[in-house]
């Protein structure tokens, strides 16, 4: 409590964060803090109601060492409580994120991400061991979703930790006019002491009358994660891949670099588009391609491999009303079977502690959702620049179960070579339909409440409550 009491005084006397400045040698460091408190309730109706507490301690400070040298750091220390039993964790990646079991009713884990750029007069040059986001969508990023994380009913587990995985990467960015090209190169975690690894290069191109499109390649392979003999497929083992520098290279398409390596690996392509011609309006969207044979064999369900996923939406953003601001968007997300899955089995996945890369939604699923956004600012009064957020949101959601619907599924010589998209008898269908309320008085304080009611497969509801304190 006494820890509480001062955490209060500094941040209600002082300002948002504490910053250490050396203005003759250009050097500024900022130092935040945040403690932050969430309850959940969930009930469904084939499952006992369960409570769930996340208290959190978060520290970050960022800043630069000239104007040139950006940098950026921070770590989440969590205690979770419920009254579901919690299951060992032995720290393997397949596992997902680890915690720490200090009770059938209690754990512990702690998270951490960090970035640094270096600003060179022909490029920049980028590490860390951070969140990568690539696309244009609002809710389901189907190329790399970063920290984006949306709750789903069947990912509910107080034994899996649902957070996306930060990856460990470097990279470099050039940029000439309108025209921005970068490079990643990550390390992913599938198995103790096994490599795997994802190569991501994409050229954004920012075109006329406000309209930005971009394509991106990825490549990924890594050393076999399955028994010896476990998998039937003749090139699935791959026993000590290792980090393969070639990919490293500006400007080569990845299809073309891996056929000279052997033809051993997980491509795929991507496309994404930003219209903004309209004011206010956005109209958007993203294509991924996972190892189709041609363009035209899109919409061909003859081929398990013809594999494809995609983000589309429209949105209208800053609409003022009265003293409110308000905005909305509808997006709709289809990932067709086997999407982000691999034949060759975990090494290959594009996925990093049991986590996609790609949409939480996963392979064979599709999401209809609309979001309505208002906000308010207080003035002339006590609240003076209080700021209180609302959100309503709706979805239809449907998951399949069937083989080809999970990222840890493989594709054999003797599977179908034919896929079904959300077969009726193994699909399950749900609406949501939400809302959530945050209220932030003051700079250094916000409290927050949401409530979701499902309908279909899922009967039931989920309520959080919370609240945080930061300077």
């Amino acid at each position: 409590m006494r820890f509480i009491a001062v955490l209060l005084f500094l941040a209600a006397y002082a300002s948002a964060h504490f910053t250490l400045a050396d203005s003759v040698r250009n050097l500024e460091v900022n130092i935040h803090g945040q403690l932050q408190d969430t309850a959940a309730i969930t009930n469904f109706s084939n499952a006992p109601t369960h409570y769930d507490n996340s208290a959190a301690v978060i520290f970050s400070v960022d800043g630069h060492f000239t104007d040139a040298f950006q940098f950026g750091a921070q770590v989440k220390i969590f205690t979770e409580h419920t009254n579901r039993d919690i299951i060992d964790h032995f720290y393997n990646p397949n596992e997902g994120l680890p915690y720490n079991k200090q009770s059938e009713t209690k754990k512990t884990r702690d998270m951490f991400s960090a970035h640094a750029s270096y600003e060179l007069p022909v490029a920049t040059l980028m590490a860390g061991f951070d969140y990568i986001q690539w696309g244009t969508a609002r809710r389901n990023h189907v190329i790399l979703r970063g920290d984006q994380n949306n709750y789903r009913p069947w990912q509910d587990s107080c034994s899996r930790v649902s957070d996306p995985a930060a990856t460990p990467y470097f990279g470099y960015q050039f940029e000439i006019g309108p025209v921005v090209y970068t490079q990643y190169a990550m390390r992913l975690f599938e198995k103790k002491n096994a490599g795997k690894y994802i190569h991501a290069h994409r050229l954004d191109l920012n075109l006329p009358a406000n309209i930005r499109f971009g394509i991106s390649e990825t490549s990924m392979y890594g050393t076999t994660t399955e028994g010896a003999g476990t998998n039937p497929n003749e090139d699935a083992d791959s026993t000590g891949r290792e980090f393969e520098w070639a990919y490293v290279i500006p400007f080569i398409p990845y299809v073309f670099e891996e056929h000279i390596m052997g033809d051993l690996d997980n491509n795929s392509i991507a496309f994404d588009i930003s219209v903004k011609t309209i004011p206010h309006w956005e109209f958007y969207g993203e294509l991924l391609w996972d190892d189709m044979k041609t363009p035209t064999s899109m919409f061909d369900d003859s081929w398990w491999g013809n594999k494809w996923a995609a983000s589309i939406g429209i949105a209208r953003d800053s609409l003022r009303l009265g003293s409110t601001f308000w905005s909305w968007y509808t997006e709709y997300t289809r990932v067709e079977p086997w999407v982000y899955t691999h034949h060759k089995g975990g090494g290959y996945t594009y996925a990093s502690y049991a986590q996609s890369l790609g949409t939480d939604l996963g392979p064979n699923s599709q999401e209809l959702y609309a979001e309505l956004k208002g906000e308010y600012t207080f003035s002339g009064n006590a609240l003076n620049g209080a700021i209180l957020t609302g959100k309503l949101h709706g979805s239809a959601v449907a998951k399949d179960s069937a083989f080809g619907s999970r990222i840890t599924d493989i594709h054999t010589p003797f599977s179908a070579t034919d896929k079904k998209f959300l077969s009726e008898k193994t699909t399950l269908r749900y609406l949501e339909l939400g809302g959530k309320v945050e209220f932030m008085p003051w700079r250094w304080m916000s409290v927050r409440a949401g409530y979701s009611r499902f309908f279909g497969d899922y009967e039931g509801f989920h309520a959080t409550a919370g609240g945080s304190l930061q300077w």
